[in-house]
């Protein structure tokens, strides 16, 4: 990315997605026509209702379908699985699943031999795929599975494959079933799972707090979903439920901030939380919102670049050195900003010309501090959206609040780069814009070429 605070260019860096009658009703005078901008506003609010794809593809989820394929058919077994040659598992623990089984329901007990692969995929065909070869060891277990659920006991270990199976190699997994129920909405409702490596007892919605944590992660950046882990700590089991293939929240703790009930206008007037921009310091509430919009229309970034610039303003931060003009050091907590149309356009023209010129730059600066950030004319593939770039991109440089060097947001985002950082943090700073162009590459459709203005 690239920074401008008021002539300095970085070189490019590949860091930083009813019923009828005979009366004729005319639909369109009934319902009034919604303009573009209402439109988007509109989608905005499905969007933030649809939730995160719920994933399949977490070591609990694959043990507990593994589980709940040999304990619901006969024909394939632990014994009989030849990883590449014979068919395997199949995935069929799928929202719906238990709604098929016997109100009666059987019991099956399991033994697994660390030294043998078991392999799932979605289909159960042979696979060579070493990502679908698991290996399984276990104490005896036992598993009922009926209309209502599973319930599973025992011990069960993964272990890495590492040239084979064998009980030596790196542990992947490993947890103490103690009569758990799985419930059809995928809790575990009675009865306790214990992680054998850290020693915890898991969530009784630990399938859904890992699926959307992914989901989160790959929406908004793995520096984000720090924020959001944090905001989720008191949640209960009742904060997420599983809606179809889709995981939604149900009960949000006070902990955090559903966007559905705040005021728009506020929000991207930086006022919100009750600060102004050059007044006071940003509320760290910026930090705990959740139901973000996720579309890529302009409306929705505008929300997304909000939340992470006035996140990252809400606490201390400290910033590399870039040039004589961007010095080392801890930069205070300060003002929220406001969005800005105007300063956006200004924006826009840069965009403009590093998209035509398929390259990161600052081609047009209006004599304005500007980030720019373009990741796709290396190859890589489109931002997800603002909050990403912005804040939540990689991981977090420096987590620990008394270091020196505390830095929250994701080391090569806007907010966790040398000179976008203290761009991001100026207290002068009042107003702020960030364009974008669409683009698709990598068969990813999401955004590139942003620039970002800074303005008083």
């Amino acid at each position: 990315m690239n920074l401008f605070k008021t002539t300095a260019i970085v070189s490019s860096l590949l860091m930083l997605s009813a019923c009828n009658s005979n009366n004729d009703i005319n639909a369109d005078k009934l319902v009034p026509k919604l303009s573009a901008n209402e439109k988007s506003q509109l989608n905005n609010y499905i969007d933030t209702q649809n939730g995160f794809d719920f994933s399949h593809n977490s070591p609990l989820y694959n043990a507990l379908d593994s589980l709940f394929a040999l304990s619901t058919q006969s024909k394939i077994t632990i014994q009989n699985i030849n990883p590449g040659i014979t068919q395997g598992l199949s995935m069929t623990l799928k929202p719906g699943a238990f709604a098929k089984l016997p109100t009666k329901g059987s019991q099956t007990s399991l033994t697994f031999d660390a030294s043998r692969v078991v392999t799932l995929s979605a289909t159960g065909a042979p696979t060579t795929q070493q990502e679908e070869w698991h290996c399984y060891g276990s104490t005896p277990m036992t598993v009922d599975v009926d209309s209502q659920g599973m319930t599973i006991n025992g011990t069960l270990t993964e272990y890495q494959y590492q040239s084979g199976c064998k009980a030596s190699n790196t542990k992947i997994i490993s947890y103490n079933f103690k009569n758990a129920h799985l419930n059809p909405s995928f809790i575990f409702d009675s009865g306790s799972v214990e992680d054998l490596l850290s020693q915890k007892t898991l969530a009784g919605n630990q399938l859904l707090l890992t699926s959307i944590e992914s989901g989160v992660e790959q929406a908004f950046g793995k520096a984000w979903l720090a924020q959001w882990q944090a905001g989720a700590e008191s949640a209960g089991n009742d904060f997420l439920k599983l809606d179809d293939e889709r995981i939604k929240y149900q009960h949000i703790p006070a902990s955090m901030v559903d966007y559905n009930t705040l005021d728009n206008s506020k929000l991207l007037a930086g006022t919100v939380f009750g600060g102004q921009p050059g007044s006071g310091i940003a509320s760290a509430k910026w930090c705990r919102i959740v139901n973000i919009p996720k579309g890529l229309d302009l409306n929705s970034q505008k929300v997304q670049t909000m939340i992470a610039v006035n996140c990252a303003r809400s606490v201390k931060r400290y910033c590399e050195a870039h040039l004589p003009s961007f010095p080392a050091g801890m930069q205070p907590a300060t003002s929220p900003v406001a969005w800005s149309d105007t300063v956006y356009n200004f924006a826009m023209d840069n965009t403009n010309l590093q998209k035509s010129n398929n390259k990161q730059g600052h081609f047009e600066q209006h004599g304005q501090t500007q980030n720019a950030f373009s990741v796709t004319p290396q190859g890589a593939s489109p931002f997800s959206g603002t909050l990403k770039a912005v804040y939540g991109y990689t991981a977090v440089k420096d987590a620990n609040p008394v270091s020196p060097t505390f830095n929250n947001a994701g080391a090569n985002s806007f907010a966790g780069h040398a000179g976008h950082c203290q761009n991001e943090m100026a207290d002068w700073v009042m107003t702020t814009g960030l364009s974008f162009k669409q683009v698709t590459q990598n068969k990813v459709t999401g955004i590139d070429f942003l620039t970002q203005n800074f303005a008083k």
